[in-house]
């Protein structure tokens, strides 16, 4: 396949606006999911939601975002960039005023099912647009800038999304993507033909995305529904079984295809397996993290919304310094020794956070420098790496499959780990219920209610100190199995450090061959 090349290149204002409507289109992902971490536990009690409900708000938008952004990038491929991405964007906004509007969990959970969906056509292409746009000696640097306006974005999602659910509603923190959405639309539309456009038209992979969706989908229902007792049911074991077997008819699918949206070639590059897997890990350990520290800190340390959304906004103003010199440092060095570094100091800030009293300058703050530090050490080298590995014209495939792999990562870990916690949860509930001199009415309450975990809603009629009593107990609990979590999320990030140690100098040259 040859690309088509426009004629010239773009001039520096256009080349602006590329890199200005990818960061802020990759920024609105990453804002909805920050701003909707801070509020997924009031969302939990304004809804009197079990926690396995709450856990479908953000696990279904990651479903179908993962399940479809391969093939959200192959027709990027096909159609251009700018196409997919005014549909997308449309999209998003559109879902986005659904879920402001949502009044109850199944409303909210279909909206963001329709928001996976738009993302799943909008991100790929918009980072894509950034290879269409720039000649192959500019596109490492040009990736440094989008990553550092994409970060500087990205505080407004948990300070905006803290200050609307304390002051005004959760509700008004799906409202914060559709400016960004219209400025978005208003930039693309001055946007021309980009000089560098994708290869022939190839058909949509459909078997391939419909058995991807439903391996992902019945994976991550069997996990999270048994997390709701803390254990598996016969049908859901089946489920798991099920979801397996379709991964591996994917794969096969993908094998035999003429026009697969998962290439065997990408399969058999050495590069681009390395960078998907460390991606997968790294991916899978910090999002799952950030997500259940926001519980944690709301629901056991007592933070407000807004406490909890400032808890993390060292790590995007940390990633905004030195993100754009990752990308440059990997382009003259090669990727080994930063992602090295990278994964072990996400390890290390995992492990302090999981040891926090609550107490945010001398116990938080340490640990969320240092995952600023990683987060930003890694992120654009992994881009570019799978990038360079897919080779000219497949930006839109690569950005795509890359992107997936970053949204499967933490779809399966927060999946597994809300199992996890729901089963270690009502086993040290049981215990302690056990040893504790509380009636059975209220043992039984406890244990009814053990979906709600530290979310309980009890009983105004109960007597104040067995209230107070209570809340301890159920916080105590919560964060201790969270704390697990958050370790079992270092190891994730110590893999990913062996796995960097496999990466050559040449792996992330615009000029070396697509093949190894």
């Amino acid at each position: 396949m040859t690309v088509k090349q426009g004629s010239g290149s773009f001039s520096e204002r256009h080349q602006k606006f590329v890199i200005i409507i990818a960061a802020f289109v990759s920024a609105m992902g990453i804002i909805d999911a920050t701003a909707l971490n801070v509020a997924l536990p009031f969302i939990q009690s304004s809804l009197n939601a079990p926690t396995a409900d709450v856990h479908w708000v953000l696990e279904i938008y990651l479903l179908f975002l993962a399940a479809l952004m391969m093939a959200g990038g192959a027709l990027g491929d096909t159609l251009g960039r700018r196409r997919p991405l005014r549909w997308g964007i449309m999209a998003f906004a559109l879902s986005s005023v659904g879920c402001a509007l949502a009044n109850s969990t199944e409303t909210l959970i279909f909206y963001r099912a329709l928001q996976g969906m738009a993302s799943a056509l909008m991100l790929p292409a918009s980072l894509a647009l950034i290879n269409a746009g720039f000649p192959p000696p500019e596109r490492a640097a040009a990736i440094g800038k989008w990553s550092a306006i994409m970060a500087l974005a990205i505080p407004l999602g948990p300070l905006v999304g803290g200050l609307a659910v304390d002051f005004l509603s959760w509700h008004y923190v799906f409202f914060l993507n559709v400016p960004l959405c219209l400025l978005c639309l208003a930039l693309l539309a001055f946007l021309p033909r980009p000089p560098f456009e994708p290869p022939e038209p190839q058909p949509l992979d459909i078997p391939g995305s419909l058995t991807i969706t439903a391996s992902l989908g019945l994976l991550t229902y069997a996990l999270l529904e048994a997390g709701r007792n803390g254990s598996f049911t016969f049908f859901q074991v089946m489920l798991l079984l099920i979801g397996t077997a379709l991964l591996f008819v994917f794969f096969t699918l993908e094998a035999r295809l003429k026009s697969p949206m998962l290439p065997s070639s990408l399969l058999r590059d050495r590069r681009f397996v390395l960078v998907s897997v460390q991606t997968f890990m790294l991916f899978a350990g910090f999002q799952s993290a950030m997500y259940f520290l926001s519980f944690l800190f709301i629901q056991s340390y007592g933070y407000s919304a807004l406490e909890a959304g400032v808890a993390s906004v060292p790590i995007p103003l940390i990633v905004s310094l030195v993100s754009p010199r990752a990308g440059r440092y990997v382009s003259q060095h090669g990727p080994r020794g930063i992602l090295c570094v990278s994964s072990v100091l996400m390890g290390i800030s995992l492990l302090w956070l999981s040891f926090t009293t609550g107490d945010y300058l001398s116990s938080v703050l340490p640990g969320m420098v240092i995952l600023g530090f990683a987060v930003g050490f890694f992120a654009a080298p992994l881009t570019a790496v799978a990038m360079v590995a897919a080779g000219p014209g497949r930006d839109g495939l690569a950005s795509g499959v890359n992107n997936a792999v970053a949204r499967i990562g933490p779809l399966l870990g927060i999946a597994v780990f809300g199992y996890w916690l729901g089963g270690d949860y009502a086993k040290s509930l049981s215990e302690a219920l056990e040893l504790s001199s509380f009636t059975t009415v209220y043992k039984d309450f406890l244990m009814d209610n053990k979906a709600m975990m530290a979310a309980v809603d009890l009983p105004k009629t109960w007597p104040e100190t067995v209230t107070q009593n209570v809340f301890e107990l159920v916080r105590t609990l919560f964060a201790d199995s969270v704390r697990t979590v958050l370790r079992i999320s270092a190891v994730f990030a110590f893999v990913a450090a062996g796995l960097a140690l496999l990466y050559r100098r040449e792996d992330a040259e615009q000029g070396s061959s697509f093949h190894d």
